[in-house]
C-alpha cells in the first residue's frame, strides 16, 4: 500500500503517526505507522491533525511542516546529526540549519524532538515529502478557474450591455411609434 503525505495524521495525546485508511462523515479509521499497525476508529470527539495542515512558527508567519521535512531530507538525508536525546541547544541549532527563520520563542525543543520522530517514521515508510506538485496543480486550477470566471464575467457584462442596447433601441422605436401615432390623429 502506497502512503501519501496527505493521508498521514497525528492524534492528540497519542505518540507516533497514523495513516488514514477510511473516512466518512461520522468517523475516521486510522492505522498506526509502527510495527503493530494497529487500526483504530476515531470519532468526532478525538482530535487529529493532518501533517499537511501543521506548520512551524517563523519570525514572520509560519512554514508548512512538509516543507521543513523536505528541507531536512535535502540537507541530511537519513543521517541526522541529532537524536531525540540530544541537548536542547543541539536540537535548536539543527532546526536553525534547516529553517533559519523559525521563531525561537514559540518553537520548543519538544517540537524539534517530535519533528525528528516523525521524520524517521515517514522516512522508514519511504513517504515522499512532495506537496509542491499538488500545490502547483491546485494553483493552476485556481488560476484557470479565475481566468474562466473573468471570461464568464466579461461575457456576462457584454451580454448585459447588448441586452441594454436592445432594450434602449426598442424603447426608442416604441417612442417613435407613439409619436407617429399621435401625429397621425
Amino acid at each position: 500500500m502506497s502512503i501519501e503525505i496527505k493521508d498521514v495524521v497525528a492524534l492528540t495525546g497519542s505518540p507516533g503517526l497514523y495513516c488514514i485508511v477510511k473516512s466518512d462523515d461520522h468517523a475516521v479509521i486510522v492505522e498506526s505507522m509502527d510495527a503493530r499497525r494497529k487500526r483504530q476508529l476515531i470519532k468526532g470527539s478525538m482530535l487529529l491533525s493532518k501533517l499537511t495542515d501543521i506548520s512551524i512558527y517563523t519570525d514572520e508567519d509560519s512554514t508548512p511542516l512538509v516543507h521543513v521535512l523536505k528541507a531536512v531530507q535535502e540537507k541530511f538525508g537519513s543521517d541526522l546529526p541529532v537524536t531525540k536525546k540530544s541537548s536542547k541547544d543541539d536540537l535548536m541549532d539543527f532546526l536553525a540549519e534547516v529553517l533559519p527563520t523559525f521563531d525561537r520563542e514559540r518553537v520548543y525543543p519538544s517540537n524539534v524532538k517530535k519533528l525528528l520522530s516523525w521524520y524517521k517514521i515517514l522516512s522508514d515508510y519511504g513517504i515522499a515529502f512532495e506537496l509542491e506538485q499538488a500545490e502547483e496543480e491546485q494553483t493552476k486550477e485556481t488560476e484557470a478557474g479565475t481566468e474562466a470566471s473573468e471570461e464568464a464575467s466579461q461575457e456576462e457584462t457584454q451580454a448585459e450591455d447588448t441586452a441594454a442596447e436592445i432594450e434602449a433601441s426598442e424603447e426608442v422605436k416604441q417612442e417613435d411609434t407613439e409619436k407617429g401615432e399621435t401625429t397621425a390623429l
